[in-house]
């Protein structure tokens, strides 16, 4: 039996000659993954355009319940328009698909979460969208969705962010992991923020680039296969420098 879903792509690597095997996260049924045929045929167009990291799919498939489905057809569920031709935006995608490659395991559907993998990317592609802070605001969205966003926020009373703790807390003596003023302070500031207004908060390049590795750090504590992301060092080098 066909089946469709939405996907957008987290990873793709080639199996054999003539084939990729595509991790998906989908509409449907959360992770799932596809393998789609690469055509020889020069008549024929080719996939290969809509298997790039984050591109948002209609993807027929069938395959009922082995663990890699074939795609019967595949086709842009959005077409991307400054992303592809902007280095420094699809910095930030190869960054983020490594980032949802390692948190996003789970095979259930999240319409909620799928809306805002979607809705998030469709607004990066404007062409007048900078995307400077948009990782960042991204990263802290999606801990909502995914279970660890932060309880509260920077007050007097509490500003000191506690990582292990996922909150602003008075002092952070005996944590390993925290984040203090004034960074704790910017920190909540995004937390606050929805992705256009991030990008109004001022942040030099040393600034974003130590919020990203807290951000990184509470990733890290939350998921024991967050370690190493290869893509960090492009990104660093296009927004942080």
């Amino acid at each position: 039996m066909t089946e469709k879903t939405k996907a957008v792509i987290l990873q793709a690597h080639k199996y054999g000659d003539n084939k990729l095997i595509l991790n998906t996260f989908s509409e449907k049924f959360g992770r799932m993954s596809f393998s789609v045929v690469i055509s020889q045929n020069k008549n024929r167009a080719s996939v290969l355009p809509y298997c790039q990291p984050l591109f948002q799919n209609e993807i027929e498939y069938t395959g009922g319940n082995s663990e890699i489905k074939k795609v019967k057809s595949i086709s842009p569920a959005f077409n991307y328009v400054s992303i592809p031709k902007s280095p420094a935006k699809m910095s930030v995608v190869m960054f983020l698909s490594e980032c949802l490659l390692k948190t996003l395991t789970y095979s259930e559907g999240n319409s909620d979460l799928y809306g805002f993998l979607s809705t998030s990317l469709q607004l990066l592609d404007e062409e007048s969208f900078k995307g400077r802070n948009f990782h960042l605001k991204f990263l802290m969205q999606l801990s909502k969705y995914i279970g660890f966003y932060p309880y509260n926020r920077f007050s007097k009373e509490d500003p000191c962010f506690d990582i292990s703790k996922s909150r602003f807390c008075q002092d952070v003596r005996g944590s390993l992991h925290f984040i203090r003023p004034p960074y704790s302070e910017i920190f909540s500031k995004i937390l606050d923020s929805d992705i256009l207004t991030c990008e109004d908060i001022p942040l030099n390049g040393s600034e974003r680039s130590f919020l990203l590795e807290k951000i990184l750090d509470y990733y890290r504590y939350n998921f024991e296969n967050f370690r190493e992301i290869r893509s960090l060092d492009i990104l660093q080098t296009v927004f942080h420098d």
